[in-house]
């Protein structure tokens, strides 16, 4: 993709960027930066200090919550920690419990990294800690209503729990993914003199018809 045809992709999107003499970016970093634009709706340059402040607060604030709940319903709970020892890497619950928050953020990271790289391997790692987030997550039910080894409610608190730190991981690395395309994506803008100007502030290019004869 030349600098031209990212120029009239960006245009057509409603953005509008202006080129120096800086030298033109490689074909696939264009493509990236045009992607981020129209995916996270870039308004203009100075709205990517902004988001990523915004996404990079509400993910650090997210973590801190997981990790007090962590601390407070999995590590400090009433909870024998020597009964439902997983059959995998045989974790007690406290460590499956950090196993799920490690293997469902690193998946979400993974996922959403190759969503936008678009390369293979992130998206293998990522589909097979999945499915380590979901047997974990499935195990202590199965020990509840199949055997003996859990109370039914115990098995169920401790399926709630796993699953609420699954789903805030993968939510918090969203937010942390965003934020970190963006620091890109402005650090592009910067090194190539690229201006993403807010819709409706200039005018629409027109290509100019030559005098006739």
């Amino acid at each position: 993709m030349s600098g031209d045809t990212m120029e009239s992709s960006l245009e057509e999107s409603g953005l509008d960027e202006v080129l120096y003499d800086s030298p033109a970016p490689s074909e696939h970093n264009s493509e990236l930066a045009d992607r981020l634009i129209r995916r996270l709706k870039v308004k203009d340059h100075n709205a990517i200090f902004e988001m990523i402040s915004r996404k990079a607060y509400y993910g650090g604030s997210l973590l801190m919550i997981l990790i007090f709940f962590y601390w407070i319903f999995i590590h400090s709970a009433n909870d024998n920690s020597d009964i439902g020892i997983s059959i995998l890497m045989s974790l007690s619950f406290p460590d499956v419990a950090i196993a799920v928050m490690l293997s469902g953020l690193a998946s979400a990271f993974f996922r959403d990294y190759s969503r936008e790289l678009g390369q293979l391997l992130p998206s293998l790692l990522s589909g097979a800690m999945i499915i380590v987030c979901g047997f974990y997550f499935l195990e202590p039910l199965v020990y509840g209503f199949v055997t003996n080894d859990l109370e039914t409610q115990t098995a169920i608190w401790r399926s709630v729990r796993l699953g609420l730190l699954w789903g805030g991981v993968t939510y918090c690395a969203h937010f942390l993914v965003d934020a970190s395309l963006l620091l890109w994506l402005k650090q592009f803008c910067a090194n190539h003199d690229i201006d993403i100007s807010p819709l409706g502030e200039e005018p629409t290019r027109t290509v100019s018809e030559e005098p006739s004869a």
